[in-house]
């Protein structure tokens, strides 16, 4: 029986052994994962230690500067009151304009044009152009293309005739999203037409040279083939209804014919044209329905005509009087105090890193 014992100890000292290496490890493992997270810890502390440090230093100038600092900015203050008192006032009014056959193209590019003359003060010519007085010239500050309003609902409807008239490949790479990034200025249907200007009352006299700015040769022969095919597609539809019209008479002719022999025997007419009573109603009523249809499409082809008749329609024309331009950043008695204060920071930091690299002996 003692000779048992001994063998029987040595059997579970390897289980043992394995248990015991097996804590090691996990405690060696909690160990790393508790360091991990004490050094995360510090590296946030230490981050906010560094940020606190970093607000310091930049407030650091400014409390000590403060009195200096706010009586300049005070100074440049008064002073860009004073400046925009003496600023003319501006004025900006605004026309929409529906452009058609790809008018678009030369309003934009007119609209450069009008720019670059005021930027050259060349105001006979702007003028000219306007025939307006130069005097009326020289208080326009500047003119604006854009695009005009648009609805979710209009950029969903041109999305879908965008994939209409698209193949299916191109349509299926076209997402909405891709389609709405893809667009720009010459995608509008609709343009605001801007101008800004020291007058308040001139606008007006400037839609008459707007006006002009549609005109061009390509855009007026897209409406004259437009115009052409119009009168070749009424004179067909008119034509087929003259012809309906005759047959309908031809029809109407041998029903009462036929209602008179009270006879349903066939009838000849012409070069063996011949009628049953049954069939020439039938026929009749298919004719009608025809002329109906060809009415529809006549009703449609004058709408179209009628909506799309010159170079472009006025949506919203300019007011009569313009409104007062106001905008905040542009104003002087914020842009200079905000200056003073940059330039002032700048100047005083300047001076402690200079102090600081005299001062430093490695």
């Amino acid at each position: 029986m003692n000779t048992n014992l001994p063998e029987h100890s040595n059997s579970n000292q390897p289980t043992n052994q394995q248990n015991t290496t097996d804590e090691v490890d996990l405690i060696v493992l909690f160990n790393y994962i508790g360091k991990g997270f004490s050094n995360f810890f510090k590296f946030i502390g230490s981050l906010f230690v560094y940020l606190f440090k970093g607000i310091i230093y930049f407030l650091k100038p400014i409390v000590q500067y403060a009195k200096i600092i706010g009586v300049i900015m005070i100074i440049f203050a008064v002073l860009g009151y004073f400046l925009d008192k003496k600023k003319p006032i501006i004025y900006t009014s605004n026309m929409l304009v529906k452009p058609y056959y790809d008018s678009k193209f030369q309003l934009i590019n007119n609209v450069n044009y009008y720019n670059s003359l005021l930027e050259n003060k060349n105001y006979k010519g702007l003028a000219n152009l306007f025939k307006i007085d130069t005097l009326i010239a020289k208080s326009i500050i500047g003119f604006e293309v854009n695009a005009g309003p648009e609805t979710e609902s209009d950029l969903v409807l041109e999305y879908e005739e965008f994939l209409q008239s698209t193949d299916s490949a191109t349509a299926n790479s076209f997402s909405y999203q891709k389609y709405l990034e893809g667009r720009d200025i010459y995608s509008s249907k609709i343009y605001e037409i801007k101008v800004n200007a020291v007058k308040n009352n001139i606008f007006q006299d400037l839609e008459v040279g707007l006006n002009r700015t549609f005109e061009n040769t390509y855009s007026q022969t897209l409406m004259n083939k437009k115009n052409k095919l119009y009168e070749i597609e009424k004179g067909n539809i008119n034509s087929s209804l003259v012809k309906i019209d005759s047959l309908q008479k031809v029809y109407i002719s041998v029903l009462k014919a036929e209602s008179q022999s009270q006879s349903r025997k066939g009838m000849t007419i012409g070069d063996g044209l011949s009628f049953e009573k049954d069939k020439s109603v039938t026929k009749e009523f298919e004719l009608f329905n025809r002329e109906v249809e060809l009415k529809a499409q006549l009703v449609r082809l004058e709408k179209d005509n009628l909506e799309e008749d010159v170079l472009f329609d006025v949506v919203s024309r300019f007011q009569t009087v313009g409104n007062k331009v106001s905008v905040i950043h542009e104003k002087y008695i914020l842009i200079l105090p905000i200056l003073a204060f940059i330039i002032l920071y700048v100047l005083f930091l300047a001076t402690k890193i200079i102090k600081f690299i005299k001062n430093y002996e490695g």
